[in-house]
C-alpha cells in the first residue's frame, strides 16, 4: 500500500509540474506576442508618421501645437518608435525656430487646454511665440477652458478664440494655496516628527511639527504669490490693452471665477467665439500640419554645445539608465564625462528643474560640475525650479540663467526624523533594544529625542549649512556674510535672484545656449542632448506594455534618503 501511495504521490507531482509548466509556457508565449505586437505596432506607427512628415507642405500652412501633451525637459534615450511621437521641451523650441524660418508656414494653431508646462517654460515659450509674431507669423490660440496658467500663455497669441457656449469654463482669479498640518493627527496616532532646521525660513517639514503656518512660511509664500499675481495682471493689461486697475478689481472680485467666454469677450480678454473645427475650416484643413509631423531643418556643425538635464528630486542612489524623475550622481557623472571627452563639444548647458533633496548627492554633483568647468564652460539654465539642492548644484556653473518666475534660493538645511514610539504603545507593540555607545540609537524610529540628541543633529546641520554658504559665496563671487542674509531658507523668484546676485541673466534655455555660443565665439554650431541610455530591463518594464504604470511607480522619490540625513529641499508648492 505504501508503494502504491508513493506512486500516486509521484504521479500527482508529475501532473502538477506538467500543468504548471504548461501554464507558464502559455503565459510567456502571450507576453512574447504582446511584446512583438507592441514593437511592430510602434515601428509601423513610426513609419507611418515618417511617411506623413515627408508629404509636401502647402504654402500658407499652419502647424498645430497641442499643449495638452506633455513636453518634459528630459526625454529618455530610446528608439523613436518607442517614444510614440513624444517630444521634449527643447525639441518644441527648436521646431518653433524652424517654423520661424519656413516660408511655407504662415503661423501656428496653439491649443492651450490641459497645459502641462511650468511657469518658466510658459515664459520661454511665450517669448518664442512673440518672435514668431515679430517675423510676420500668426499665432492663433484656442481653448475651451481658461485659467491663470494657460491664459498667461494665450496672451502671447495674435488672436484668442473660445467656443461661444456657457459651458466653456473660465477660472481666472487671484491665488490660493494650502498646506495641511498633521501635528494633531500625528499626536492622535502616536507619531512624532523631529524636524531640525538651519535657517529660519527653511520650512520643509513644519507641517509635521506645527498646527498652524509659521510667520516665515507665510511671509515667503505671500511674497512669491503676490509677485506672480502682479506680473500676471500687468501682462493682461499690457497685451490686451485694458485698464490695469479695472481688470485687477474684477479678477479679485471673482468676476472671472466659474465664469464663461462671454464675460471674457465683454472685457476684451479674448477676441472672438469659434469652435476648433471652424478655425481649421477658415485656415483650410489641408493646410493644418501636426507638430509631430513637422520636420525642422536641423543644422549640422562640427562644433557642438551639449545639453544635460538635472530634473527631479536629488538622491544619492538610482538605477543607472532607469526611468523616473530623479537626479543622482552616477547618471550626471556619466553624462558630464561624455561631454568632456567629446572634442567636438565646446561647452555644456546644464538644465536644472529640481527642488533639491540629498545634501550629499547635491555636493557630489556640484563638485564634479566644478571640476568639469575647468576644462569646458558650464552654463546653468534654471527651469521651473532650482532651489535648495537644485541651487547648490547651480552655484558652481560659470553663468546662471533663469526666467522671471523661476523659483530659486531656499539656501538652508533640514533634517527630519520620525518617531513611532507612542504609536507602538497604542497598537500594543513592545519594542525592546540593546545599546552600546553614546548616540548609537540616534536614528531609532522609536526613540524619544533628548535636548542633547537635537543639539547633536543641529550641530551637524549647521556645518552642512555653512558649507552651503561657502559653495554659493565662492561659486557666485559673493561675500559670505551677505549670502547668509539672503539664505536662511528664503525663496526667491528669478527676477529677485538676479537683483540679489544669485542669477546672472533673465532668460530661458535657448538664451543660455546663445550666450554660451557667443562666449565661445561659435558662429556655426549645433546642440546635442546627452541622455544616458536605458537599460534593457528599464525599457521592458517602463515601455512594454505597461509604460504609464511603471513610469509612475519608478518616479516616486527615494524617501528613505530624505529622512535621518541633512537635506536641501524646497518646501513650497507654488
Amino acid at each position: 500500500m505504501k508503494f502504491l501511495k508513493a506512486i500516486k504521490n509521484f504521479l500527482l507531482k508529475v501532473l502538477l509540474f506538467v500543468i504548471k509548466e504548461l501554464f507558464s509556457f502559455i503565459i510567456k508565449f502571450f507576453l512574447v506576442l504582446i511584446v512583438i505586437a507592441t514593437i511592430l505596432g510602434g515601428v509601423l506607427k513610426y513609419s507611418s508618421k515618417e511617411s506623413e512628415s515627408e508629404s509636401v507642405i502647402k504654402n500658407g500652412s499652419y502647424v498645430e501645437i497641442d499643449l495638452g501633451k506633455e513636453y518634459p525637459e528630459r526625454l529618455e534615450n530610446l528608439p523613436k518608435f518607442l517614444l510614440d511621437g513624444e517630444s521634449n521641451f527643447y525639441s518644441l523650441l527648436t521646431k518653433l525656430d524652424g517654423i520661424n524660418r519656413d516660408e511655407k508656414i504662415d503661423g501656428v494653431l496653439l491649443k492651450v487646454d490641459n497645459l502641462s508646462l511650468d511657469r518658466a517654460q510658459i515664459e520661454e515659450l511665450g517669448s518664442r511665440l512673440d518672435r514668431l509674431r515679430e517675423c510676420g507669423k500668426r499665432v492663433v490660440v484656442y481653448g475651451v477652458e481658461m485659467n491663470n496658467r494657460n491664459y498667461s500663455l494665450a496672451l502671447h497669441g495674435s488672436e484668442i478664440y473660445m467656443p461661444g457656449t456657457m459651458s466653456a469654463n473660465v477660472n481666472i482669479t487671484g491665488y490660493y494655496s494650502q498646506l495641511a498640518y498633521y501635528k494633531g493627527l500625528a499626536d492622535r496616532v502616536g507619531v512624532k516628527f523631529n524636524v531640525i532646521h538651519v535657517g529660519d525660513y527653511k520650512s520643509y517639514g513644519e507641517n509635521f511639527t506645527k498646527n498652524t503656518m509659521s510667520k516665515e512660511y507665510r511671509e515667503n509664500i505671500v511674497r512669491l504669490n503676490d509677485k506672480i499675481y502682479s506680473n500676471f495682471i500687468n501682462k493682461i493689461s499690457d497685451r490686451r490693452k485694458v485698464n490695469r486697475e479695472l481688470i485687477d478689481s474684477k479678477v479679485l472680485a471673482g468676476d472671472f471665477v466659474f465664469s464663461e467666454p462671454y464675460q471674457m469677450k465683454k472685457f476684451n480678454l479674448i477676441d472672438e467665439f469659434a469652435y476648433e473645427e471652424e478655425i481649421k475650416r477658415a485656415i483650410g484643413e489641408d493646410k493644418i500640419v501636426a507638430l509631430s509631423n513637422y520636420q525642422e531643418n536641423t543644422q549640422i556643425s562640427k562644433d557642438k554645445i551639449a545639453i544635460i538635464y538635472a530634473e527631479g528630486t536629488i538622491v544619492l542612489n538610482g538605477e543607472k539608465g532607469g526611468i523616473g524623475s530623479s537626479v543622482f550622481p552616477a547618471r550626471i557623472f556619466n553624462e558630464l564625462e561624455k561631454a568632456k571627452k567629446d572634442s567636438s563639444i565646446k561647452g555644456i548647458v546644464l538644465r536644472i528643474n529640481s527642488p533639491g533633496g540629498s545634501a550629499l548627492a547635491s555636493n557630489l554633483i556640484s563638485n564634479r560640475l566644478k571640476e568639469i568647468s575647468k576644462e569646458k564652460p558650464v552654463y546653468i539654465s534654471i527651469g521651473g525650479v532650482a532651489a535648495s539642492g537644485g541651487y547648490y548644484i547651480a552655484a558652481n556653473g560659470n553663468k546662471i540663467f533663469a526666467e522671471k518666475e523661476s523659483i530659486t534660493g531656499s539656501i538652508g538645511v533640514v533634517s527630519l526624523i520620525p518617531n513611532f514610539n507612542e504609536m507602538m504603545k497604542k497598537i500594543d507593540v513592545n519594542v525592546e533594544s540593546v545599546k552600546k555607545g553614546e548616540y548609537s540609537d540616534l536614528f531609532s524610529l522609536t526613540k524619544n529625542f533628548t535636548a542633547e540628541d537635537e543639539e547633536k543633529i543641529y550641530g551637524s546641520s549647521v556645518k552642512v549649512y555653512n558649507e552651503f554658504l561657502d559653495v554659493v559665496a565662492q561659486g557666485r563671487g559673493l561675500d559670505r556674510n551677505y549670502v547668509h542674509t539672503i539664505a536662511q531658507g528664503k525663496v526667491w523668484l528669478g527676477e529677485e535672484g538676479k537683483e540679489l546676485g544669485l542669477v546672472d541673466e533673465i532668460g530661458g534655455l535657448e538664451d543660455t545656449i546663445s550666450s554660451l555660443a557667443k562666449e565661445l565665439n561659435l558662429q556655426n554650431y549645433s546642440c546635442v542632448e546627452i541622455v544616458e541610455s536605458e537599460s534593457i530591463n528599464s525599457v521592458i518594464k517602463g515601455y512594454i506594455p505597461f509604460k504609464t504604470f511603471f513610469k509612475e511607480i519608478s518616479s516616486i522619490p527615494y524617501e528613505k534618503e530624505l529622512y535621518f540625513k541633512p537635506i536641501y529641499f524646497f518646501p513650497y508648492n507654488i
